[in-house]
Protein backbone atom coordinates (compact mmCIF):
# COMPACT_ATOMS: atom_id res chain seq x y z
CA UNK A 1 0.00 0.00 0.00
CA UNK A 2 1.49 3.13 -1.15
CA UNK A 3 -0.53 5.74 1.34
CA UNK A 4 -2.22 5.98 4.78
CA UNK A 5 -5.50 7.93 5.10
CA UNK A 6 -6.21 10.87 7.94
CA UNK A 7 -2.30 10.13 9.03
CA UNK A 8 -1.57 12.41 11.62
CA UNK A 9 2.26 13.90 12.12
CA UNK A 10 3.09 16.06 15.09
CA UNK A 11 6.30 16.16 14.60
CA UNK A 12 7.34 18.07 17.45
CA UNK A 13 10.71 19.58 17.30
CA UNK A 14 12.78 21.82 19.69
CA UNK A 15 11.41 25.59 19.12
CA UNK A 16 9.06 24.68 15.67
CA UNK A 17 6.76 22.46 14.73
CA UNK A 18 5.78 21.16 11.25
CA UNK A 19 2.12 19.48 11.85
CA UNK A 20 0.66 17.19 8.69
CA UNK A 21 -3.17 17.33 8.96
CA UNK A 22 -3.88 14.77 6.89
CA UNK A 23 -2.65 12.59 4.11
CA UNK A 24 -4.86 10.63 1.59
CA UNK A 25 -3.90 8.71 -1.45
CA UNK A 26 -7.01 7.14 -2.38
CA UNK A 27 -5.88 3.43 -2.56
CA UNK A 28 -9.38 2.71 -1.72
CA UNK A 29 -12.45 5.46 -1.38
CA UNK A 30 -14.29 3.15 0.57
CA UNK A 31 -12.08 4.15 3.56
CA UNK A 32 -13.01 7.49 3.36
CA UNK A 33 -16.34 7.06 5.66
CA UNK A 34 -15.30 10.89 7.30
CA UNK A 35 -15.26 12.20 3.69
CA UNK A 36 -18.61 13.21 2.13
CA UNK A 37 -19.48 12.67 -1.55
CA UNK A 38 -22.73 15.14 -2.19
CA UNK A 39 -24.01 14.98 -6.16
CA UNK A 40 -26.51 17.92 -6.05
CA UNK A 41 -26.12 18.36 -10.20
CA UNK A 42 -29.32 19.48 -12.07
CA UNK A 43 -29.60 16.30 -12.60
CA UNK A 44 -28.71 13.39 -10.64
CA UNK A 45 -26.26 11.36 -12.70
CA UNK A 46 -24.68 7.64 -12.30
CA UNK A 47 -21.79 8.54 -10.95
CA UNK A 48 -20.54 10.90 -7.66
CA UNK A 49 -16.69 10.55 -7.33
CA UNK A 50 -15.19 7.23 -7.94
CA UNK A 51 -12.30 4.42 -7.32
CA UNK A 52 -9.30 6.01 -10.30
CA UNK A 53 -10.08 4.10 -13.48
CA UNK A 54 -6.64 2.87 -14.63
CA UNK A 55 -7.96 2.85 -18.32
CA UNK A 56 -8.41 6.52 -18.68
CA UNK A 57 -5.12 7.26 -17.07
CA UNK A 58 -3.16 5.81 -14.22
CA UNK A 59 -2.74 7.10 -10.84
CA UNK A 60 0.32 9.90 -9.87
CA UNK A 61 2.27 7.00 -8.20
CA UNK A 62 1.58 3.12 -6.75
CA UNK A 63 -1.13 1.64 -7.61
CA UNK A 64 -2.58 2.23 -11.13
CA UNK A 65 -6.84 2.87 -9.82
CA UNK A 66 -5.13 4.82 -6.63
CA UNK A 67 -7.00 7.81 -7.31
CA UNK A 68 -9.84 9.48 -6.71
CA UNK A 69 -12.29 10.66 -10.31
CA UNK A 70 -15.28 12.20 -11.20
CA UNK A 71 -16.71 12.28 -15.01
CA UNK A 72 -19.49 13.65 -16.82
CA UNK A 73 -21.27 10.71 -15.57
CA UNK A 74 -22.29 12.86 -12.42
CA UNK A 75 -25.31 14.36 -14.39
CA UNK A 76 -27.64 13.23 -17.47
CA UNK A 77 -27.72 14.80 -20.66
CA UNK A 78 -26.78 18.65 -20.92
CA UNK A 79 -26.44 19.88 -17.71
CA UNK A 80 -24.79 21.72 -15.14
CA UNK A 81 -22.59 19.30 -13.09
CA UNK A 82 -21.78 19.81 -9.06
CA UNK A 83 -20.86 17.20 -7.81
CA UNK A 84 -18.82 17.44 -4.00
CA UNK A 85 -16.27 16.20 -2.52
CA UNK A 86 -15.88 17.48 1.30
CA UNK A 87 -12.89 16.29 3.85
CA UNK A 88 -13.22 15.45 7.35
CA UNK A 89 -13.18 18.39 10.11
CA UNK A 90 -9.71 19.52 10.40
CA UNK A 91 -8.24 22.67 13.07
CA UNK A 92 -7.13 25.32 10.17
CA UNK A 93 -5.92 28.54 9.72
CA UNK A 94 -4.67 31.30 7.15
CA UNK A 95 -1.57 30.34 6.29
CA UNK A 96 -1.99 26.38 6.16
CA UNK A 97 -1.51 24.40 2.87
CA UNK A 98 -3.40 21.99 0.69
CA UNK A 99 -1.43 20.25 -1.65
CA UNK A 100 -2.81 17.91 -4.36
CA UNK A 101 -2.40 16.48 -7.75
CA UNK A 102 -4.98 17.07 -10.24
CA UNK A 103 -5.23 15.88 -14.18
CA UNK A 104 -7.85 14.60 -17.10
CA UNK A 105 -7.80 12.80 -19.93
CA UNK A 106 -4.91 13.49 -22.54
CA UNK A 107 -5.83 15.82 -25.21
CA UNK A 108 -9.40 15.86 -24.13
CA UNK A 109 -11.66 18.60 -26.16
CA UNK A 110 -14.42 18.67 -23.10
CA UNK A 111 -13.32 21.15 -20.61
CA UNK A 112 -13.60 20.66 -16.92
CA UNK A 113 -13.45 22.84 -13.92
CA UNK A 114 -12.58 22.22 -10.08
CA UNK A 115 -13.04 24.15 -7.19
CA UNK A 116 -11.77 23.87 -3.56
CA UNK A 117 -13.92 26.12 -1.40
CA UNK A 118 -13.57 25.93 2.26
CA UNK A 119 -16.74 26.66 5.62
CA UNK A 120 -15.39 27.80 8.49
CA UNK A 121 -18.26 26.16 10.28
CA UNK A 122 -16.39 22.68 11.06
CA UNK A 123 -18.70 19.95 11.84
CA UNK A 124 -21.98 21.57 12.04
CA UNK A 125 -21.08 22.67 8.46
CA UNK A 126 -24.01 22.70 6.00
CA UNK A 127 -23.90 20.70 2.88
CA UNK A 128 -24.93 22.28 -0.32
CA UNK A 129 -28.70 21.26 -1.08
CA UNK A 130 -28.80 22.19 -5.14
CA UNK A 131 -27.18 22.99 -8.04
CA UNK A 132 -26.20 26.48 -6.92
CA UNK A 133 -26.52 25.95 -3.42
CA UNK A 134 -22.87 26.59 -1.65
CA UNK A 135 -24.33 25.58 1.79
CA UNK A 136 -22.10 27.11 4.49
CA UNK A 137 -18.84 26.40 1.82
CA UNK A 138 -18.95 30.16 0.92
CA UNK A 139 -15.23 30.92 1.05
CA UNK A 140 -13.13 29.90 -2.62
CA UNK A 141 -10.01 29.42 -2.37
CA UNK A 142 -9.19 27.94 -6.10
CA UNK A 143 -11.18 27.95 -8.54
CA UNK A 144 -8.89 26.00 -11.85
CA UNK A 145 -10.34 26.14 -15.14
CA UNK A 146 -13.49 28.92 -14.07
CA UNK A 147 -13.34 29.85 -17.82
CA UNK A 148 -13.82 26.13 -18.72
CA UNK A 149 -11.77 26.69 -21.65
CA UNK A 150 -10.74 23.59 -24.10
CA UNK A 151 -7.08 22.84 -22.43
CA UNK A 152 -7.43 25.35 -19.75
CA UNK A 153 -7.44 21.78 -17.29
CA UNK A 154 -3.96 20.16 -16.91
CA UNK A 155 -3.70 16.65 -18.68
CA UNK A 156 -1.12 15.51 -16.69
CA UNK A 157 -0.42 15.17 -13.41
CA UNK A 158 0.15 18.34 -11.91
CA UNK A 159 0.84 19.68 -8.32
CA UNK A 160 -1.79 22.28 -7.06
CA UNK A 161 -1.10 24.24 -3.56
CA UNK A 162 -3.85 25.79 -2.11
CA UNK A 163 -3.51 28.68 0.67
CA UNK A 164 -5.82 28.69 3.50
CA UNK A 165 -7.44 32.04 3.81
CA UNK A 166 -10.78 33.68 5.25
CA UNK A 167 -10.21 32.00 8.60
CA UNK A 168 -8.05 34.50 11.10
CA UNK A 169 -4.64 33.47 12.85
CA UNK A 170 -6.25 31.47 15.44
CA UNK A 171 -7.09 27.92 14.19
CA UNK A 172 -10.56 26.88 14.26
CA UNK A 173 -12.38 23.71 12.83
CA UNK A 174 -13.17 23.90 9.66
CA UNK A 175 -13.69 21.21 6.14
CA UNK A 176 -12.69 21.56 2.88
CA UNK A 177 -14.12 20.53 -0.24
CA UNK A 178 -13.38 19.72 -3.73
CA UNK A 179 -16.26 20.81 -5.95
CA UNK A 180 -16.33 19.51 -9.72
CA UNK A 181 -18.22 22.26 -11.21
CA UNK A 182 -18.78 22.29 -15.14
CA UNK A 183 -21.69 23.90 -16.85
CA UNK A 184 -23.01 22.02 -19.97
CA UNK A 185 -21.86 18.84 -18.71
CA UNK A 186 -22.88 15.27 -19.20
CA UNK A 187 -23.04 12.83 -22.15
CA UNK A 188 -24.55 15.21 -24.18
CA UNK A 189 -23.03 18.55 -23.34
CA UNK A 190 -20.17 20.27 -24.59
CA UNK A 191 -18.49 20.14 -21.45
CA UNK A 192 -17.13 17.69 -18.89
CA UNK A 193 -14.86 14.66 -19.29
CA UNK A 194 -13.24 12.79 -16.30
CA UNK A 195 -10.96 14.70 -13.44
CA UNK A 196 -8.41 12.44 -10.98
CA UNK A 197 -7.44 13.75 -7.38
CA UNK A 198 -4.67 11.98 -5.95
CA UNK A 199 -2.05 12.28 -3.20
CA UNK A 200 -3.78 14.87 -1.40
CA UNK A 201 -2.00 16.85 1.81
CA UNK A 202 -3.28 19.01 4.60
CA UNK A 203 -0.27 21.03 6.71
CA UNK A 204 0.10 23.70 8.93
CA UNK A 205 2.08 26.45 9.28
CA UNK A 206 5.38 26.53 10.76
CA UNK A 207 5.47 27.55 14.48
CA UNK A 208 6.36 31.41 15.10
CA UNK A 209 8.89 30.98 17.63
CA UNK A 210 11.65 29.24 15.15
CA UNK A 211 14.74 30.84 14.91
CA UNK A 212 14.40 33.63 11.98
CA UNK A 213 13.95 32.71 8.58
CA UNK A 214 16.15 35.43 7.16
CA UNK A 215 19.24 33.18 8.64
CA UNK A 216 18.53 30.25 6.87
CA UNK A 217 17.65 29.17 2.95
CA UNK A 218 17.52 26.00 1.28
CA UNK A 219 17.90 25.03 -2.08
CA UNK A 220 16.56 21.84 -4.19
CA UNK A 221 18.20 21.62 -7.42
CA UNK A 222 15.89 18.62 -9.54
CA UNK A 223 18.55 18.06 -11.96
CA UNK A 224 21.75 16.81 -9.57
CA UNK A 225 19.14 15.74 -6.84
CA UNK A 226 21.31 18.05 -4.37
CA UNK A 227 19.55 19.76 -1.33
CA UNK A 228 21.95 23.06 -0.45
CA UNK A 229 21.28 24.27 3.09
CA UNK A 230 22.58 27.60 4.48
CA UNK A 231 22.96 29.24 7.84
CA UNK A 232 24.04 32.91 8.20
CA UNK A 233 24.08 32.71 11.97
CA UNK A 234 26.52 29.51 12.48
CA UNK A 235 26.98 26.09 11.35
CA UNK A 236 24.24 23.29 11.03
CA UNK A 237 24.47 20.57 13.83
CA UNK A 238 22.35 17.86 12.06
CA UNK A 239 19.25 17.04 9.10
CA UNK A 240 16.67 14.95 9.35
CA UNK A 241 14.37 14.25 5.94
CA UNK A 242 10.75 12.54 6.74
CA UNK A 243 8.63 10.68 4.31
CA UNK A 244 4.67 11.31 4.37
CA UNK A 245 4.66 8.52 6.61
CA UNK A 246 6.42 10.06 9.02
CA UNK A 247 8.96 7.27 8.66
CA UNK A 248 13.38 9.24 9.16
CA UNK A 249 14.70 8.29 5.56
CA UNK A 250 17.85 10.64 6.08
CA UNK A 251 19.17 11.41 9.28
CA UNK A 252 23.25 13.25 9.31
CA UNK A 253 25.49 15.22 11.79
CA UNK A 254 26.43 18.15 10.16
CA UNK A 255 28.93 20.41 10.92
CA UNK A 256 29.25 23.51 8.51
CA UNK A 257 27.15 26.57 7.37
CA UNK A 258 26.85 25.69 4.22
CA UNK A 259 26.33 21.30 3.76
CA UNK A 260 24.89 19.32 0.45
CA UNK A 261 22.30 16.77 1.06
CA UNK A 262 21.94 14.07 -1.60
CA UNK A 263 18.99 13.27 -2.21
CA UNK A 264 19.16 10.63 -5.23
CA UNK A 265 18.40 7.56 -2.96
CA UNK A 266 14.78 9.08 -2.15
CA UNK A 267 11.59 8.67 -4.73
CA UNK A 268 10.09 11.12 -5.80
CA UNK A 269 7.34 12.96 -3.39
CA UNK A 270 6.90 15.22 -1.18
CA UNK A 271 9.22 15.07 2.54
CA UNK A 272 9.59 17.23 5.76
CA UNK A 273 13.24 18.26 6.13
CA UNK A 274 14.15 19.02 9.56
CA UNK A 275 17.61 21.01 9.97
CA UNK A 276 19.63 21.57 13.44
CA UNK A 277 21.37 25.03 14.52
CA UNK A 278 22.84 25.83 18.25
CA UNK A 279 20.11 23.24 19.87
CA UNK A 280 17.31 25.16 17.36
CA UNK A 281 15.51 23.68 14.75
CA UNK A 282 13.58 24.51 11.81
CA UNK A 283 11.37 22.23 9.12
CA UNK A 284 10.28 22.82 5.94
CA UNK A 285 8.30 20.85 3.10
CA UNK A 286 10.62 19.39 0.06
CA UNK A 287 8.93 18.57 -3.40
CA UNK A 288 11.45 15.84 -4.93
CA UNK A 289 10.62 15.72 -8.52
Amino acid sequence: MKKTTLLILALAFTTASFSQLLYEGFDDITTLTSWDKINVSGSIGTTTWFQGNSTVFASQNGASTSYIGANFNATTGNNTISNWLILPTLSLKDGDELTFYTRTSTGSIYPDRLQVRLSNAGATSTPPASVNDLGSYTILLSDINEGLTVGGYPDSWTLQTVIISGLGATAVDARLAFRYFVANGGPSGTSSNFIGIDNLTVTSTLSVDEFSINSFSNFYDKESDILTLKSDVSAFSGVEIYNLLGQNVVSRTLSNTTETIQLSSLQDGVYIVKVLINGNSKSFKLLKQ
